[in-house]
């Protein structure tokens, strides 16, 4: 078959996808060739350009086995014949096919260049070129030729003056000698052949953070790029022999790795890249032993740092690296980053990988920790992170990164924090703690219910006893809590504001003024005042009030009495004694303490600032007075002990003999009626009147004392989670009494009470 007049017949095929498929159709009959005559010869032609053949192949396998056989350039190509061209490593008929199509395409545009001699530039370049014996010699011609290109007036697009036909993908960057002049090229979104070959000199000169020597340099490695010319990288940052300098950071890698063997390939994805096997699991999977392994990882890792350093590849890193930096400033998910980046989307197909998997070992100056890369070192970004929390400095650490908000949620989460409401805190973060930082960051006090809506919480009453029991949180209203360091004053309850108000009057004061006060400051109902007032312990005469007992004692400060466990919150009195309850809950379960109300070390007799250790079923349980709140040790190997689950109630009382009797009552399956039994103690199964007399005998009230009587009695000890519980239950038709008629003062004090 004579294949001699190929060339002339894709050079008439003016458009370009005709020319190639053209090319396609010469290049399968050109693949059945079983001569030993060169390639050149069987085209009947001599070009010796150094055309690059493999940038036209369409396919990574085809580029890599001309690159790896060294057949890159044209002029190799043309010296081998089709059967030396089929025995090359892994070449297919598939290959021999798409490396025969770029030769003829090649071979056609380097026809086409000899008759493109319009521009006197090019021109003269090209005739120049040709005659330099050396490529010394046309590196200088180049570097001069630039010089007077930068110093002329011409307006003239690139592209014309230097014969730039067509698109041309080729980036220039590589070719540049001046850090400073990629970073102009890449600042002004400009790269490849085809990007400046519109522009003219002028428009270099106007380019941000242009100069005399970057508008130098980049012409020159235009010029060297447009004509293609081996000699004129010389003297540059490419200065590896062999090396294309149209190839990418993944040709090179491709390379590199396609002369690893099967388990060096293993170990470097596994030990080196992904970390996920162990030296165990590969040595079993290759029949080696574990320290041999290791040898293989230890001896890879030296040659891919040494490939690393080339200057090749380091020039090619340069670049991914000040372009990822510019993405990323401080902080980016390697999601977003490959999306920015297109270049790291790109598939090592020997690896069976993409290169943005491999940006940890590639950019050993970033810090990349699995789906995320930063610039600054991750644990010490993570603490700067939680110490915004605290700091209430966080929206500027964010401004910072270029996180968008599922991306700030993820970076949160990998912190240990979490947003609640608004509010970004530790995941371990107790309800408490997550309302003190509510209200460190309104900056005055809340009720329990804007605190629970700031926070997204329903469990409202749960909530607020929770703070009730908290010492790092202060009462200052019925329902309204603030900070210690706010030195508000605090709220204990009516009885106990009005007791503080008749000892600052010397024994005594006057009913109305503690009514305006207490209105006033804490916001209660007067009626709710006037009842408390009312009750047994208070002589009131003549508008004036004062503690039982204590008269018209004039002057003389009334002393105060520690409160009872009758007084007391979670205190009941059942078969002789009284009990104290724990609600069984996660932080209890967890090993926590917790607070316990004062009459509590009276029923245990700790005084203050002493403590005691009480035997309970082989468990020690602390009760101790030494700080401002009395407290309660763990009660986690207790509960453990008794199995207890989150919801059960533990109940507490002291012996004479300096122990402590423990029941555990379950608290699942419950209803209404079982609620009430099991916070107070009483038997379960209990309706109606049998529930009410129980629960009245538990508080140590007599048997007839009503349902109001009874949730004012709560509500004044400070149970008050437990008296909404009673107080709904009484609603209830089926459990309210037909000819009950409440007292009108406890009815009034259960409204507004404590």
């Amino acid at each position: 078959m004579v294949f001699g007049g190929v060339l002339e017949e894709l050079r008439a095929t003016s458009e370009q996808d005709a020319r190639a498929a053209r090319a396609a159709t010469w290049a399968l009959r050109l693949a059945q060739v079983e001569t030993g005559d060169p390639i050149g010869a069987l085209l009947e032609v001599d070009l010796l350009p150094s055309l690059d053949v493999s940038r036209r192949c369409a396919t990574v396998r085809a580029r890599n086995i001309l690159r790896v056989a060294g057949f890159s350039k044209l002029s190799s190509v043309l010296k081998v014949s089709v059967p030396e061209l089929r025995e090359l490593r892994n070449c297919g008929p598939r290959s021999v096919t798409d490396i025969l199509t770029a030769l003829l395409l090649t071979a056609t545009d380097a026809s086409l260049r000899d008759l493109k001699c319009a521009d006197p530039l090019h021109t003269a370049l090209i005739t120049e070129l040709s005659e330099s014996p050396t490529p010394e010699a046309r590196h200088l011609l180049v570097n001069r030729r630039a010089k007077q290109l930068a110093a002329s007036e011409i307006l003239a697009p690139l592209g014309s003056l230097l014969g730039v036909e067509g698109p041309d993908r080729r980036d220039i960057r590589p070719r540049c000698e001046l850090i400073r002049s990629v970073g102009v090229l890449s600042g002004s979104g400009l790269a490849t052949v085809s990007h400046l070959a519109p522009l003219s000199v002028q428009n270099l000169w106007d380019l941000q953070g242009s100069g005399g020597d970057v508008v130098e340099d980049i012409l020159q490695a235009l010029i060297v790029t447009a004509l293609d010319d081996d000699g004129a990288t010389d003297g540059g940052v490419l200065d590896e022999a062999g090396v294309d300098p149209d190839m990418t950071l993944v040709d090179l890698l491709e390379l590199w790795v396609l002369q690893l063997d099967e388990r060096q390939q293993a170990t470097l994805m596994h030990r080196v890249i992904c970390r996920d096997q162990t030296l165990d699991d590969l040595g079993k999977e290759f029949g080696v032993s574990r320290e041999r392994i290791r040898q293989v990882e230890k001896r890879l890792v030296e040659d891919f740092e040494t490939w690393r350093q080339g200057t090749a590849v380091r020039w090619r890193l340069e670049i991914l690296e000040a372009e990822v930096k510019s993405t990323a400033p401080t902080l980016i998910s390697l999601a977003a980053l490959m999306q920015r980046v297109p270049q790291l989307v790109e598939e090592i197909h020997s690896l069976g990988t993409s290169l943005g998997s491999l940006l940890g070992v590639l950019l050993p100056r970033l810090y990349v920790e699995k789906e995320w890369l930063a610039t600054r070192p991750l644990p010490d970004l993570r603490d700067e992170t939680v110490r915004a929390v605290a700091e209430s400095g966080l929206d500027a650490f964010r401004d910072q990164t270029s996180l968008d908000d599922q991306q700030w949620a993820e970076w949160l989460e990998s912190c240990g924090l979490r947003s609640v409401g608004g509010l970004v805190a530790r995941k371990t973060a107790s309800q408490p703690e997550l309302a003190i930082a509510v209200l460190r960051q309104a900056g005055h006090p809340l009720q329990t219910e804007e605190i629970a809506a700031l926070l997204g919480l329903d469990a409202i009453r749960s909530l607020r006893n929770r703070l009730l029991d908290d010492e790092r949180i202060t009462r200052v209203g019925p329902n309204a809590f603030g900070l210690p360091e706010w030195q508000l004053e605090t709220y204990e309850g009516i009885r106990e504001e009005i007791m503080q108000r008749i000892e600052r009057g010397g024994g005594r004061a006057l009913l109305s003024a503690i009514v305006d006060e207490l209105v006033e400051q804490f916001g209660v109902s007067p009626l709710s005042v006037r009842a408390y007032a009312a009750q047994k312990e208070f002589t009131r005469r003549d508008g004036w009030i004062s503690l039982a007992g204590q008269g018209d004692a004039g002057p003389e400060r009334a002393r105060r009495v520690m409160a009872t466990p009758a007084q007391t919150r979670r205190c009941f009195f059942h078969k002789a004694q009284w009990w104290f309850r724990v609600d069984v809950g996660r932080e209890l379960l967890r090993g926590s303490g917790l607070t316990a109300p004062v009459g509590v070390m009276t029923l245990f007799q700790v005084a203050k600032g002493t403590e005691r250790i009480f035997p309970a079923l082989g468990q020690d349980i602390r009760v101790s007075w030494t700080a401002v709140q009395p407290q309660l040790g763990s009660l986690r190997p207790l509960a453990v002990r008794l199995d207890a689950k989150e919801g059960d109630v533990l109940w507490l009382a002291p012996t004479e003999q300096g122990a402590v009797r423990t029941r555990l009552v379950r608290g699942w399956n419950k209803g209404e009626d079982d609620e009430v039994a099991i916070c107070t103690g009483v038997p379960r199964g209990l309706t109606g009147e049998d529930l009410r007399m129980a629960v009245a005998s538990a508080l140590v009230l007599p048997e007839e004392t009503s349902w109001q009587a009874l949730v004012t009695t709560l509500r004044s000890r400070g149970d008050l989670e437990l008296a909404e519980v009673v107080e709904a239950y009484t609603v209830r038709d089926a459990t309210r009494p037909e000819d009950a008629v409440p007292d009108l003062s406890d009815f009034f004090a259960a409204l507004g009470g404590r």
